[in-house]
């Protein structure tokens, strides 16, 4: 499947690059063994961000993730599943994204924003 394709090879989600925690609902179940989960003095949990379930641009608990994240949809996600630009054309941008990061561009948050709706 082209999204999940999608996903597998971005990661920013997922390494600190458009959120700095993943939230946990109250009672959510999630692989402790391969998340770092944080809980506040008010007991709300929360998966930091880099992941540590993220090897490279793979989440190693894909289909066990937090609810957060299976819900999370970024905007090249959407444009994908929309048809509105192609498997192919959407790789490039996360390329893009990913070498704006790895920069420290000073272009990397608009285009983050842009692209995958980064919440700063």
């Amino acid at each position: 499947m082209s999204l999940e394709a999608l996903c597998q090879s971005c990661g920013l989600c997922c390494d600190g690059s458009l959120f700095n925690r993943a939230p946990l609902g109250v009672e959510e179940q999630v692989p402790e063994v391969k998340l770092a989960v944080v809980t506040n003095e008010r007991g709300g949990r929360h998966v930091p961000q880099r992941c540590a379930a993220l090897k490279g641009t793979v989440c190693e608990v894909y289909a066990l993730r937090p609810l957060a994240c299976r819900r999370y949809e970024c905007l090249l996600f959407g444009a994908l599943r929309e048809g509105e630009v192609s498997l192919a054309d959407a790789i490039e941008v996360v390329k893009r994204a990913q070498a704006l990061v790895a920069a420290r561009s000073p272009d990397r948050d608009d285009f983050l924003t842009f692209h995958f709706g980064r919440r700063p």
